[in-house]
């Protein structure tokens, strides 16, 4: 397009008559005719600093460098209160690469996770991840009561190894474990051998090296916070059980660790988790945490800062998506057009949940509702014009961008999810469900547990009872008897005066 046929668009009418006109050049005149075509197609009235990102587009650098340096120029002349916003534009985000791309090397692994070049898997989900290898980075705490893995004996790091690659078990009847259970089952040979050694044993496994490691666990723990907690010590002996049966160990010390993880599995079911402990000393409810993140959102037009607006902006999803979709951790990790669509005028969530490591993965859909949906919208509009959201929707989805990304545009690591969700609410992401049977149980009764049971991905209602609401169940059952008991005694206490006054009827009668 030359210069004459963009000053011959009605948008220029007004301008070319602005002091100082003559002096724009040519390719200022056509990039800036471009932004002109941008806000007119997409009807934006008043454009902002990401209005301008979105026309950038992809280019490098230098090319942006020119075309926000042409802008300038134009707008030097006719509105030169809209030069902060393209200076803010000439900064742009770092262009952070992306985690490298992750091919499974196997069926398992393949069923285990399938990962994505844009996202940010767990250090464990990676495809090259070795469980003997030191960190990347010095850990936050230095190991008191473990060793290092490479301090194992050659054999279990074999074993290890080949767990992690998805490859069979010794044990045939055993199957591949996921990942994180390969972390598990390392941290607890870790934790059994520095035991062991301690006590003068080997730290291959061994009854009394089993013996040694647990009852050195019971003290720690018992020195905790929160007393001993049986969930801790029946992990502990369910890693190791669950190593001992896929190295294919001695079937002296497999039926020594079954009989520990019986025991702790039943000593676990009739103690409370902390989960509920921690809903109660904060009080958050599920409407509670919807206030909360409406608020967040409601600030952001208020911040200065861009970097603390996108994280309001990223704390209110959490928040606001979440409490009405309560995923596991290992699902938190949404990503626009993979399990997060815009479906007829609301965002769908569709996934596959994995309940325990030896399940098949289940389907799992959910639409937002337009009130929830409007926090993923806040994510996906950023600093753009509301017009502009359509289309950012489209595009992120044929991106198959993280929905939960920082402020740079790095994608958000695997735990960010639960962290800001602890840090905010100060319970862990795993009382979501809790709190959602929580409330519907106390709004709607046993009724409730039927509404809540497809947004928490559960089928089953004895296994909601059991593990979530059961103390509730019990009072209302409780209750439900008292009042039965006060009923049939008013029964009887009126049955009673009845006889009464036909017996008094009677005998004045004689």
């Amino acid at each position: 397009m030359s210069v004459q046929e963009a000053l011959a668009k009605p948008a220029w009418r007004a301008l070319i008559v602005q002091p100082g006109f003559a002096d724009i050049s040519g390719p200022a005149i056509l990039t800036t005719d471009s932004f002109f075509d941008f806000i007119l197609k997409f009807e934006i009235l008043s454009p902002t600093v990401g209005d301008i990102e979105n026309w950038l587009g992809e280019f490098p650098d230098p090319e942006r460098a020119m075309r926000l340096d042409h802008l300038q120029e134009v707008f030097a002349v006719f509105q030169p209160a809209f030069l902060s916003s393209i200076r803010q534009a000439l900064h742009p985000k770092p262009n952070v690469p992306l985690s490298k791309p992750i091919h499974a090397t196997s069926a398992s692994s393949q069923s285990n996770s399938k990962m994505r070049p844009n996202t940010t898997p767990p250090v464990h989900e990676m495809e090259d991840w070795d469980p003997i290898a030191p960190p990347s980075r010095r850990p936050p705490l230095p190991r008191r009561v473990t060793i290092r893995p490479h301090e194992l004996p050659l054999d279990y790091q074999q074993e290890l190894r080949r767990a992690a690659e998805g490859l069979p078990s010794r044990n045939a009847s055993v199957q591949v474990p996921a990942r994180s259970m390969v972390k598990r089952m390392r941290e607890k040979l870790c934790g059994h051998a520095w035991s062991a050694q301690r006590h003068g044993m080997g730290k291959e496994l061994s009854v009394e090296g089993i013996d040694a490691y647990l009852t050195d666990l019971k003290e720690r723990l018992a020195k905790k916070p929160y007393g001993l907690r049986w969930a801790s010590m029946l992990a502990a002996a369910d890693g190791l059980y669950l190593f001992a049966r896929y190295s294919d160990a001695a079937s002296n010390i497999v039926g020594h660790l079954k009989g520990y993880s019986r025991e702790y599995g039943a000593r676990e079911k009739g103690q409370k988790a902390l989960k509920f402990f921690a809903l109660l000393r904060t009080g958050n409810t599920t409407d509670r945490v919807l206030d909360l993140a409406e608020n967040l959102l409601a600030g952001v037009s208020a911040e200065v800062c861009f970097k603390k607006r996108h994280q309001m902006r990223n704390a209110a999803a959490i928040l606001g998506v979440f409490a009405n979709a309560p995923l596991r951790n290992a699902s938190a990790q949404l990503v626009f057009g993979e399990n997060l669509f815009w479906k007829e005028c609301e965002w769908v969530i569709r996934t596959k949940i994995r309940k325990t490591n030896m399940s098949r993965p289940v389907d799992y859909v959910l639409p937002l509702h337009e009130e929830v949906g409007r926090f993923v919208d806040a994510i996906v509009l950023g600093e753009a014009s509301p017009a502009m959201l359509p289309f950012l929707r489209e595009r992120l989805q044929k991106q198959k961008r993280q929905l939960f990304v920082l402020h740079d545009g790095t994608p958000a690591a695997a735990t960010y999810v639960p962290r800001v969700f602890k840090t905010l609410t100060g319970n862990s992401f795993t009382t979501l469900r809790t709190m959602l049977y929580t409330d519907a149980f106390a709004a709607h009764g046993t009724a409730g547990i039927e509404y809540a049971k497809p947004a928490a991905h559960h089928s089953s209602t004895e296994i909601v009872k059991r593990h979530y609401i059961e103390e509730q169940v019990a009072e209302l059952h409780a209750t439900n008897l008292r009042q039965r008991r006060q009923d049939r005694q008013k029964d009887i206490a009126d049955k009673h005066r009845d006889l009464k006054s036909a017996l008094d009827d009677a005998t004045d009668a004689t």
